[in-house]
């Protein structure tokens, strides 16, 4: 039964955290390029696009926090159940 939770919570706690390490550069990077085009230069939809994907990049950043939450959770659970 402990192992089960050791497994689970480490699992949650890596992907989450490998995740958010990418989400975040890519994030970063589409936020800076967003902050340094010259928005004469393109159509106002394709900015709207690029808002949108640099919003959703952002937020999955902060759900895949979540993940590494929820992991610790469930190894304090396993550790408490000892």
């Amino acid at each position: 039964m402990r192992s089960k939770y050791l497994i689970t919570g480490v699992a949650l706690a890596a992907v989450g955290g490998a995740l958010a390490l990418y989400l975040n550069m890519q994030g970063a990077a589409c936020l800076t390029q967003l902050a340094t085009i010259d928005r004469s230069a393109f159509p106002p939809q394709a900015i709207l696009d690029m808002e949108r994907n640099c919003a959703i990049v952002t937020n999955s950043y902060v759900y895949s926090l979540f993940a590494v939450a929820a992991g610790v959770i469930v190894l304090a659970v396993g550790r408490w159940k000892r």
